[in-house]
């Protein structure tokens, strides 16, 4: 009798490693096979780059911009995930335990039609439609999105209601430009986010404001302002950030041991596009201010413009998104108060490129 119990249980055991077996493998097949669960993307621009400082011939390079590669799906109905991982950064850990070129890591979960709530490491909710672009799509940018942290662990609460979206979002807050190295580990930020449509689209926000705890009692604040106007095929963008936190520049002043430095930055931008179908144009101003306030006065301010031309060639659904584009920029650096002695810095830039956001499975 109890070999029969020992034959029995080692059948079970079989059985049920079986039936694991085949479960885990009709999950891989899924994951392999049906584009709902799992879709791989890899997203590339490389640009030829020449600038000109000062009158001086500055460099003449191909660069790299963007490699990526992105997993995304849906799991079941209301469940989705995504991954966004770049290979041009160097892997360095981050105190959250994910490498330093692993953009986004999260879960979205739907409860109903009205809620959505994202858990994992995601885009911090600041506002603006230039934050919102993929990096890929940005020329010129504006020194707030240069210099932001963007990319936090944390959980964020979406709201959906009469077309509007109301986002409430705690992160970690340990990136340097905001935490204290005493604080780091237990900082915490929370952000509100109204992405708003009006008017039937015509009308369009993103408008968000952040405190980033710096210590116990101290928090850095954000106000980040984003408004779009659509009309037919011509689209605006008014783009506005204004808030504080620990900068090192001195490679923008020249100064090398001027050490970190608790600053006010503002940044503003006007984004004017027609879209003519496969050109899509563009000519976009920018204005940025450095406030020391260790100084007490501005440090510099920077004004720039630029022109873009994209060109979608392609019809084909495998290479709709393949573009080619070029660009000239100019930028002004206008140095004040305790660096007012130096010169202004005019740079220009011409580049010509290619982006292809390509679905390779």
């Amino acid at each position: 009798m109890k070999k029969i119990y020992i034959l029995l249980g080692a059948l079970f055991l079989s059985i049920s490693a079986f039936a694991q077996h085949k479960e885990s493998q009709n999950i891989l097949d899924k994951l392999l096979w049906d584009d709902k669960m799992l879709n791989i993307m890899l997203d590339t621009r490389v640009d030829f780059q020449t600038s000109i400082k000062n009158g001086d011939f500055d460099e003449a390079t191909f660069k790299g911009q963007t490699f990526k590669i992105w997993l995304a799906g849906e799991i079941i109905p209301g469940i989705r995930y995504r991954v966004r991982h770049r290979l041009n950064k160097p892997q360095t850990p981050l105190r959250e335990g994910y490498s330093g070129a692993t953009d986004q890591a999260w879960l979205a979960f739907d409860i109903g039609k009205d809620w959505t709530i994202t858990a994992g490491k995601q885009s911090v909710q600041f506002g603006t439609f230039e934050y919102d672009y993929n990096p890929a799509d940005i020329y010129q940018p504006t020194m707030a999105f240069d210099d932001l942290d963007a990319y936090k662990t944390g959980v964020n609460v979406a709201y959906r209601f009469a077309g509007q979206t109301m986002n409430l979002q705690v992160v970690n807050s340990d990136a340097p430009q905001f935490a204290s190295e005493k604080y780091k580990n237990k900082a915490l930020a929370v952000n509100v986010l109204w992405e708003g449509n009006l008017l039937d689209g015509m009308v369009k926000t993103r408008w968000g404001y952040g405190a980033f705890q710096h210590s116990k009692k101290k928090f850095y604040n954000w106000l980040t302002a984003g408004t779009q106007l659509n009309i037919g095929k011509f689209t605006t963008e008014l783009d506005y950030y204004l808030g504080n936190r620990n900068m090192d520049y001195s490679s923008v002043v020249e100064v090398a041991d001027l050490g970190t430095r608790y600053v006010r930055d503002q940044s503003l931008s006007l984004n004017l596009k027609y879209d003519f179908g496969k050109w899509k144009p563009f000519v976009k101003g920018t204005w940025n201010q450095r406030h020391d306030k260790d100084f007490d006065n501005n440090a510099y301010e920077t004004k720039g413009i630029q022109a873009v031309v994209e060109f979608y060639p392609f019809t084909n659904n495998l290479v709709k998104d393949l573009r080619f584009h070029a660009a000239y920029a100019y930028g002004n650096t206008d140095f004040l108060g305790n660096f007012s002695s130096k010169g202004n810095v005019d740079t220009h830039t011409f580049l010509v490129g290619t982006r292809w956001l390509f679905k390779a499975k």
